[in-house]
């Protein structure tokens, strides 16, 4: 279903001031990407990250990587255990 626009004084005027308010907060977040990029931070994640930051960060999350990998691996090496002792136990008492 389509929408119709109004074109009554009130709906004209609600349309104006929200374009106004966009304009007005694209004008300030403009204003503060120029001004932290001119101070040489990056933006991540909703904040603003100076270089010597960003390598911090890449070092936790290498870690962190790390970590889930060694989790996956050990879950199938265990995953593989028990799956090796429930054919064991399933060929002694259930199968002849």
């Amino acid at each position: 279903m389509v929408k119709k626009m109004k074109d009554d004084p009130f709906s004209l005027k609600i349309r104006e001031l929200k374009k106004q308010a966009r304009e007005k907060i694209k004008d300030e977040l403009l204003k503060e990407y120029e001004k932290c990029k001119s101070q040489g931070k990056y933006p991540w994640e909703g904040v603003w990250i100076s270089p010597h930051d960003i390598e911090k960060v890449q070092k936790i999350l290498k870690k962190r990587d790390k970590m889930v990998f060694a989790e996956v691996i050990t879950f199938f090496f265990f995953f593989g255990i028990i799956t090796y002792v429930l054919y064991k136990l399933l060929k002694v008492f259930i199968l002849p």
